[in-house]
């Protein structure tokens, strides 16, 4: 019983001790709140004052510090210029070129060390947190400052030691950039709903030279929003979904890029009323290397190192039964039109992986549509290029591409465009091996109403140079058991039936089965077209293709 009467007597003790600590803690945390809140709003705003000379101000709600949670919050805070120190500093010639407007909902300081600011001078927190900033940054080439540059850590160094962060996130930013040239034109820039990620931001005397921080800090990650934007002839919507910039690899990444017709294929057709290509393009997982963002915002200018895009597909279709459009396809070829695009491109290398690619046309003869199949296609470019200065170091935008064409046959292709040539010059040569010649009936059934009964298609070669009005080169087909039927269509049914004297004949008489043939040397062509000027690129490099293989088979006396 006195035993137990001690440990009552006890806790009693405990508790009291306890309850004493607790409301020693919490008068001492509610002192250092009411005196250290004191402390932090005069300061707030005299640092501002005394960082930039007087040339900025801050404004705020409300300033409230919790010693307990280690935390501060700002409430619509906003940083404005005084215009009169402003004008002071032009005509002294000591303003910076850039100015800075910021305006924030909300900013919270979390896991804050007030002892190690109010003792050390030294603002250290793990968690920066700004909601609804509004952010405008004006540049101006024109203004001269004269005065010896500071770095970050000299213009805090007279009230701090130093600042980390170890995140720091705003979310739903708005930023407005306007950047005056010399000439005085303006560029202007507005960015909506950005997400900025900071990771282990710090000033202090070493953090500049650290080679491991960019800006000071280990990285900087910049999400928007998913974009969408409505062509200006109003037939598609382009959706670019997950983009990213990433300071530290001055990546711009993006998670996909889709350019989705408006219309099906039919109400496009309809709303035309002429041939016109309908396209569906879906690039997935876009990586923009070493991109300059200076180049970028100030001269409107694309300079990166790679292009990478990992996956994606292209569908064409094209209705031939529709006139033909107004007008013609001159001075549309690749080269030409990277010579007219309106921003300057510099990249060195694009790389595009596992493609896939359908080119689809209906014919007026058949009233069937014909599909051309590539697929795993993967593309190397370089020197892709509008700009003058590089043009002239290097005029020639090359490409390697290879790809399955039509389930079986191994494409390999190579492209040479010359930049800066007005008549569009190009050289293209390329192979394809081992396909079964039945596959291409998807194509030649519909477009052309030729059933290929059997082929085997060895190799087929070919070396190609030409401009916007014509094409010649030299093409070899190694093939055998090529064996045709030659098609017409049930007036009923509209379903393909093979006239069979005809296709006798053809086989027999016209048709050479095999190249080369027992006994003779191989057949090599050499074609030569000029262009459909209503038609494209590549369907002039096709149709070149193509005159050369039917002179070889002999089909071009069918």
């Amino acid at each position: 019983m006195e035993r137990k009467f001690h440990i009552i007597k006890a806790l009693k003790v405990i508790g009291i001790v306890l309850g004493g600590l607790i409301v020693l803690v919490l008068g001492t945390a509610w002192y250092l709140n009411h005196h250290w809140n004191k402390l932090i709003r005069r300061e707030l705003k005299s640092y501002v004052q005394d960082l930039s000379d007087s040339l900025y101000r801050i404004e705020y709600k409300d300033v409230k510090l919790d010693v307990l949670s280690g935390s501060v919050t700002v409430d619509k805070a906003s940083m404005l210029l005084d215009t009169a120190v402003y004008k002071r500093m032009l005509a002294n010639q000591t303003a910076p070129s850039e100015i800075y407007l910021v305006s924030v909902e909300k900013l919270e300081l979390k896991y804050f060390k007030p002892w190690r600011y109010f003792r050390n001078n030294e603002i250290n927190a793990g968690l920066l947190r700004v909601t609804g900033p509004s952010i405008v940054m004006e540049q101006d080439a024109n203004v001269v400052d004269t005065s010896k540059p500071k770095t970050a850590y000299e213009n805090i160094s007279p009230k701090l030691k130093s600042i980390l962060i170890g995140k720091l996130i705003l979310d739903s930013t708005n930023f407005r950039y306007k950047f005056t040239k010399k000439d005085s034109s303006t560029v202007i820039h507005q960015f909506k709903d950005l997400n900025v990620r900071v990771n282990d931001f710090l000033i202090d005397s070493l953090a500049l030279d650290d080679p491991t921080r960019f800006l000071y800090a280990r990285n900087y990650e910049i999400g928007m929003k998913d974009y969408v934007h409505r062509t200006k002839d109003s037939l598609y919507y382009l959706n670019v979904k997950g983009i990213r910039y990433v300071a530290a690899d001055q990546a711009l990444e993006i998670r996909q890029v889709e350019l989705n017709p408006r219309y099906e294929k039919e109400a496009f057709n309809r709303k035309l009323g002429y041939q016109q290509d309908y396209y569906h393009v879906v690039l997935e997982d876009v990586s923009l290397k070493n991109l300059n963002p200076k180049r970028l915002l100030q001269d409107q200018q694309i300079w990166a190192h790679k292009l990478i895009i990992n996956g994606g597909k292209l569908e064409v279709y094209r209705d031939r039964r529709l006139p033909m459009p107004p007008g013609d396809k001159l001075g549309q070829y690749p080269n030409q039109m990277l010579a007219k695009l309106r921003v300057p491109v510099a990249i060195d290398t694009l790389i595009g992986r596992r493609f896939s690619i359908h080119y689809m046309e209906t014919s007026p003869e058949s009233d069937r549509t014909g599909t051309l199949r590539f697929s795993n296609v993967n593309g190397h470019f370089r020197n892709l290029t509008n700009i003058d200065s590089l043009v002239k170091k290097n005029d020639h935008l090359t490409a390697r591409l290879d790809a399955i064409l039509m389930g079986s046959g191994k494409l390999t292709a190579h492209f040479d465009f010359i930049l800066g040539s007005k008549n569009g010059n190009f050289n293209v040569s390329g192979e394809l091996k081992d396909l079964n010649g039945r596959e291409l009936n998807p194509v030649t059934k519909p477009l052309g109403k030729v059933e290929i009964r059997s082929c085997n298609i060895h190799e087929l070669s070919f070396r190609i140079r030409g401009d916007e009005r014509k094409a010649a080169g030299e093409v070899k087909l190694l093939y055998d058991h090529l064996k045709i039927a030659i098609l017409k269509q049930n007036k009923e049914s509209k379903e393909f039936e093979r006239k069979g004297l005809i296709s006798l004949l053809a086989n027999l008489m016209v048709v050479r089965d095999s190249n080369p043939l027992p006994g003779e040397k191989t057949r090599v062509t050499h074609p030569a077209l000029q262009r459909d000027i209503h038609k494209s690129f590549f369907n002039l490099v096709w149709k070149t293709i193509f005159q050369g293989i039917k002179e070889t088979v002999g089909a071009d006396k069918i």
